[in-house]
């Protein structure tokens, strides 16, 4: 089994970013739980212990989490700027994408705090568990993971003495504690349930345009004449809509639109961009504030939306996002950021070797490897900085020509 002694050179730069946070004890606790996510095949503290070569009793791990003085907000935010900057190397665009939604974990533990009963919309079922906020960044091609937040209910907000943010609350905190470089051109997108007057607000407090979704039975007023929103879309796209072609996150594909001008209720005025996929019969009706984009231009931006659910997706299945087996709060928005900063870890080695194999620098997209790849590749990286330590140190020659064959192998 392979193990992880010390921090492997391709990341070093990577820690160092926000090594000043941490002091030295917690700081090894930091590296070696975010390595271990990254190539171990679930996220348990237990789990994890076993990759670490010097890893004390998993209880200290657990200890970590929740006593050590550290901001994992600050530190997935620093880690996001510095992978941000890296990007940016490579590609000179001004344009970056504030992606924000929600995802649930469903917990059978009846004391972990901020449990709560709700609907698992993967399963169709009502349950116990967590509702997370998750932000992310998208620039060029890549996700970039920006903040995590904890939903807890007004009843366990009062137990645990913490101030009670409703989820639209939390991503306008999301908008407001985003520290991105002033000459970036920021578009903030989300689903329909984020659209409301507290997250419009936000946006516009950071001079920031936002694309979303207006649900079917919002009103819309076109010329004094008010609209339901869904009606209203399919007999304008029936009428005046035209087919265009739209390139998406990973491909292209043809979309009938039309474009309307008008008021929606409690955002003031709003371009309304009607939308159906060929084949689809589903209209959706995509709400902004910029009202001098095009209509290809605003679907073009939303679909990028996408890049958050592959997140999610990835984060949930490679890199055990709701794996956490722990009882406190803290531990599980640490366990959550921990999480995060293993994906930023693995783009992290995704944009170092994509450098260092000279790839075309004309394409407007930089691409990466899924997780998948990127975790066996961290693997390789472990097992070679394992390899050299043996050799490094050995004073037996079979020992070492055997294991130099396999480093080269």
């Amino acid at each position: 089994m392979i193990t992880i002694g010390q921090i492997p050179p391709k990341t070093k730069a990577f820690f160092n970013t926000v090594k000043n946070e941490f002091t030295k004890q917690a700081f090894d606790h930091f590296w070696g739980l975010v390595l271990a996510m990254t190539i171990s095949h679930g996220s348990t503290i237990d789990r994890l212990a076993k990759w670490l070569r010097n890893s004390t009793h998993r209880t200290n791990h657990g200890e970590f989490l929740w006593r050590s003085v550290w901001s994992e907000s600050w530190v997935i935010q620093e880690i996001a700027l510095d992978t941000l900057r890296r990007a940016r190397r490579k590609k000179k665009a001004r344009k970056c994408y504030l992606i924000i939604d929600d995802t649930q974990t469903l917990k059978r533990a009846k004391k972990m705090e901020g449990v709560g009963k709700l609907y698992h919309h993967s399963t169709g079922k009502y349950g116990n568990g967590h509702t997370i906020v998750k932000a992310c960044l998208w620039y060029c091609g890549v996700t970039i993971p920006l903040a995590s937040l904890l939903y807890l209910k007004k009843e366990s907000a009062a137990k645990l003495k913490r101030d009670y943010l409703k989820l639209t609350q939390m991503a306008a905190l999301v908008i407001h504690n985003a520290e991105l470089p002033s000459d970036l051109d920021v578009t903030v997108l989300f689903d329909s349930f984020y659209l409301c007057p507290v997250v419009a607000e936000a946006c516009h407090a950071r001079g920031w345009h936002f694309v979303s979704v207006g649900k079917g039975n919002r009103n819309f007023t076109v010329k004094g004449v008010k609209h339901k929103v869904g009606r209203y879309g399919r007999n304008v796209l029936r009428r005046s809509g035209q087919w265009h072609n739209i390139q998406g996150l990973r491909k292209s594909g043809m979309y009938r639109l039309a474009v309307r001008f008008g008021y929606l209720s409690k955002l003031g005025e709003v371009k309304v961009v009607f939308s159906r996929r060929r084949s689809e019969k589903k209209t959706l009706a995509l709400v902004t504030d910029d009202l001098g984009a095009s209509m290809r231009t605003i679907v073009a931006d939303y679909l990028k939306r996408w890049a958050i659910e592959l997140l999610i997706k990835d984060e949930k299945q490679h890199l055990g996002l709701g794996d956490y087996r722990v009882r406190r709060y803290d531990s599980v928005v640490r366990h959550l950021h921990l999480v995060d900063c293993a994906y930023a870890c693995l783009t992290h080695l995704a944009l170092k070797e994509h450098s260092a194999q000279g790839h075309n620098k004309t394409k407007k997209m930089l691409r990466l490897p899924p997780i998948s790849q990127l975790k066996t590749r961290m693997r390789q990286v472990v097992w070679q900085e394992a390899v050299e330590d043996v050799v490094k140190y050995s004073h037996e020659k079979p020992v070492i020509r055997r294991l130099e064959r396999l480093l080269a192998a």
